[in-house]
């Protein structure tokens, strides 16, 4: 992407934000150095490296219709601070699309369109302790956490402590010649949260060519937060020899030691049948956060990913890490 003409666009939304009714410029730092002990690839890695963890810059904003209407938008897009480059197989780009879209929302809910999270990795919350974290994020382990291009997506207004979001990707591909619909994929989420208890359930059909179910919990006792979440994967479409069928379960806590220091930690099961071998990954991380002020934090952790392989014995990749963080 050009950046001079990035940059150009977002001052330019700041200029006009007065006569737009409402527009927010955005965005977060993140930076960690990671000391990696790699075995998955070829060769194995025994490195430092400085990394970008979904760090971001965006434009968000709204304007009034009606008194009943609104438009609204967001512009989000990933920056590769540590080295500038998305490794994108286009070329050399800081900047890699992120959340974007347009809606309107109003008395009926919110209808955007765009690229956008699904409804299942919206509903995950807050429980994964290490989002975007290399080796830390559940994305490492669990099948569902996906951002979808061309999604139309609905969520209705509150009702009561109940919230149901559904998504539609139009089956825009047609390379073997057969139909696809307007709903090829459809992503469906309904979540519950009242005082200290959020519930979620959500299911995939055809997402990411998986059809994939997810059941989230929450619960907020004093100074702790306990998560747990269920899921079942299996692919879309598939025949003799081509199974692939997950289950996974991941529990995951946080607790808040003072008003600056926060300990966290996590692990996932996930059983694996390919139909040839049962296989087994399993996340274990620990992590602590120090909050600097409201916007920024330092933070510190280890995760290890464990890869049982039925046929191929086991592979184990690890980090250690201490990063930073600012958000504005």
């Amino acid at each position: 992407m050009n950046i001079k003409k990035l940059s150009l666009a977002i001052l330019g939304a700041s200029a006009i934000s007065t006569a737009a009714a409402d527009v927010t410029v955005y965005g977060k730092a993140n930076l960690s150095l990671n000391k990696y002990d790699i075995e998955s690839s070829s060769p194995g890695e025994d490195n430092w490296k400085l990394e970008s963890n979904a760090s971001r810059l965006g434009v968000k904003g709204s304007y009034a219709i009606n008194d009943n209407l609104k438009a609204i938008y967001k512009m989000e897009y990933q920056v590769y601070i540590d080295d500038g480059d998305s490794g994108s197989s286009k070329g050399n780009d800081t900047f890699e699309q992120r959340n974007i879209y347009a809606g309107l929302q109003g008395n009926f809910g919110t209808l955007i369109a765009g690229k956008h999270d699904t409804p299942t990795k919206m509903a995950q919350g807050s429980i994964d302790r290490f989002n975007d974290l290399p080796l830390g994020d559940i994305g490492n382990v669990l099948e569902g956490e996906n951002r979808q291009s061309n999604i139309i997506m609905y969520t209705t207004p509150k009702m009561g402590d109940f919230s149901f979001t559904a998504a539609v990707v139009p089956g825009e591909d047609n390379e073997s010649g057969s139909d696809e619909g307007v709903a090829d994929g459809v992503s469906l989420a309904l979540s519950y949260k009242v005082d200290n208890l959020y519930l979620a359930v959500t299911n995939d059909s055809d997402i990411d060519s998986r059809d994939t179910t997810r059941f989230v919990a929450e619960y907020t006792v004093g100074a702790a937060k306990i998560g747990v979440l269920l899921q079942t994967a299996e692919l879309a479409s598939g025949g003799p020899g081509q199974q692939d069928d997950e289950d996974a379960y991941m529990l995951s806590g946080q607790y808040r030691l003072t008003d600056q220091l926060v300990l966290k930690a996590q692990y996932i099961m996930n059983e694996m049948d390919s139909g040839v071998a049962d296989d087994e990954k399993t996340q274990f991380a620990l992590g602590v956060d120090y909050k600097l002020s409201k916007a920024a934090k330092l933070f510190a952790y280890m995760s290890a990913i464990e890869t049982d392989l039925e046929l191929a014995g086991d592979i184990e990749d690890k980090t250690f890490a201490v990063g930073y963080e600012l958000k504005f």
